[in-house]
């Protein structure tokens, strides 16, 4: 009886810190929370389908007597869970409702990209020259490549891609870095910018420029880093759209991509998605139940933090998800044109 009523208080602790969440979402807490809603699905759901089976077997059995007394409060859970179920699941699935038209198969593409979170901990360096190998990509945008990695990959990488360029996003020790075997113009010093810095350029394709962002925002560890990310999220789409406004034309493809450290159930997501409009579109909304990061010191929990922006003039082919040894993120590669 006791292991029971342990489960129903935890329970109940669940639902209050679900609803929270979801009604109260810009607290710091409910992003947390947020942050994992598959789980959240997951964990209401089994409970409606063991419900069935406590109701009438576990639960009547061993605490009969006091029945008549639970019986309203525990129907109250179910209905709470059938609730929290509908509300996560919408939320859910609204995301990944939409139809990706800049998804294209069996396309002649131009360019070649491979995305990559690579770790700033992660010393598996064959493995990592083995996938560039293997992919062969046109172009490399590296998010945490530290100090090591680049002493033992700047051989390899610069016989293979004779165009390069960084930028420290912190003042520390990790880099955001490009690597193109095409020629790239460096814009990322054309404007001021905040400690943890993006990455700006433009590679050209039949003499217009394609233009790519390479993002890397705090990650919300705490209040305080949540509060930076958030800051860093509104400054970069002010210079974004400076940028539109300042030397970009109206056709021209534009690719904003790297680790947002933001779910797409947050609010704040959200903030920052509806200022593309329809003009652009999250192409990891094209695969369903996508996991971009996983816990290192709990690798059961997994969200989906990295995300790729184009506009309606970019195509995208052989759009896959790479899982990578060493990383805590998953890679994207993908063809564009």
């Amino acid at each position: 009886m006791f292991i029971v009523i342990g489960l129903l208080i935890l329970y109940m602790f669940f639902i209050f810190i679900t609803l929270f969440a979801y009604f109260l979402p810009k607290y710091y807490f409910s992003e947390l929370v947020l942050s994992f809603l598959p789980y959240i699905i997951l964990i209401s759901f089994l409970w409606i389908l063991s419900s069935f089976f406590a109701f009438k077997i576990f639960i009547k059995k061993f605490i009969v007597r006091f029945w008549n007394n639970i019986k309203t409060f525990f129907a109250f859970l179910i209905l709470l869970s059938w609730l929290i179920f509908f509300l996560y699941s919408k939320k859910f699935t609204y995301f990944y409702s939409v139809d990706v038209n800049q998804i294209q198969e069996n396309m002649t593409w131009w360019l070649k990209i491979l995305y990559a979170n690579i770790y700033k901990n992660n010393t598996n360096y064959t493995w990592l020259k083995s996938i560039i190998d293997q992919n062969n990509p046109d172009l490399i945008m590296f998010v945490e490549l530290a100090d090591h990695h680049y002493a033992n990959l700047k051989t390899f990488l610069s016989e293979n891609y004779p165009y390069s360029n960084s930028t420290y996003w912190s003042k520390t020790y990790i880099w955001n870095m490009v690597f193109s075997k095409k020629k790239i113009e460096n814009r990322a010093d054309d404007f001021p910018q905040w400690a943890w810095r993006y990455w700006y350029f433009s590679v050209n394709y039949e003499n217009k420029p394609i233009y790519f962002y390479l993002v890397h925002m705090s990650s919300p560890i705490s209040k305080k880093y949540f509060d930076m990310r958030n800051n860093q999220i509104d400054y970069f789409f002010k210079d974004f759209f400076i940028h539109q406004e300042s030397h970009r034309i109206k056709n021209d493809k534009v690719i904003a991509l790297g680790d947002f450290n933001t779910s797409p159930w947050s609010v704040f997501y959200w903030n920052f998605a509806k200022w593309f409009e329809w003009e652009y579109i999250n192409i990891t909304r094209f695969l369903p139940i996508v996991f971009t990061w996983k816990s290192t010191a709990l690798p059961i929990l997994w969200s989906h933090i990295d995300h790729i922006f184009v506009n309606k003039f970019v195509k995208i082919s052989n759009f896959s998800v790479v899982s990578i040894s060493g990383s805590d993120h998953f890679w994207f590669l993908f063809d564009i044109k």
